[in-house]
């Protein structure tokens, strides 16, 4: 006997999937590593793996708030959803398109000689991972998945992003070097690339609400 799915099971899996791997590329959690590396090269192994749990949890943090309170920010200043729809995707297709030439000035904040030369600081890679782009990502995810609902897509994605950052952490510390610049810009190339797809789709998404309201 057949058994019938539900019609909207299939989208909502295409929407978890693809708020995963927007949030995913947005961070980029490969970078994340270099980076942890690059602030933690006096702390002892132990110091190391605590400075990551302080580092997954703030992304986490910021995120989920972002998510849950993104779009009654919006509600406040009168902003519809369909305009942020448009307009946060053309800010996601950016990123992708900055990713893809092989920088990353608008998603996130690059730590500066004075950051790296204060180890004790991780606000450089905390700004890096969770960025005004990262947060502009799952907000905008919310805004499309479920505008009028819990965002259980962005949160999701939020904690996985965090997670997997988390775990490249813990892969850094124990490989104990430093991730190549090629590596980095291979992968950073490749999320560009999903990264000003998933953009280009919320524009759509938000064009296509608009004009038939």
């Amino acid at each position: 006997m057949a058994i019938d799915m539900p019609a909207n099971s299939g989208m909502k899996l295409h929407d978890m999937v693809q708020a995963i791997v927007t949030v995913l590329a947005v961070i980029n959690p490969v970078v994340c590593g270099s980076i942890f590396l690059t602030l933690t090269p006096e702390l002892a192994p132990a110091q190391k793996r605590a400075a990551a749990v302080k580092v997954a949890l703030s992304i986490l943090i910021i995120l989920v708030a972002s998510a849950l309170i993104g779009l009654r920010v919006l509600s406040i200043f009168g902003i519809s959803l369909d305009v942020f729809r448009i307009v946060g995707g053309m800010i996601v297709a950016y990123m992708g398109f900055d990713m893809l030439r092989g920088r990353q000035t608008v998603a996130q904040a690059s730590p500066t000689d004075d950051d790296a030369a204060a180890p004790s600081s991780l606000a450089p890679l905390i700004m890096f991972a969770a960025g005004p782009g990262t947060i502009t990502a799952v907000v905008t995810l919310a805004a499309v998945h479920t505008p009028d609902a819990l965002p259980v897509t962005a949160i999701v994605a939020a904690v996985i992003g965090a997670a997997v950052t988390f775990a490249v952490l813990l892969l850094a510390i124990g490989a104990e070097s430093r991730l190549g610049r090629i590596s980095q810009a291979m992968v950073t190339r490749f999320m560009g690339l999903i990264v000003a797809s998933m953009g280009m789709q919320f524009v759509l998404t938000g064009l296509k609400a608009f004009l038939s309201s």
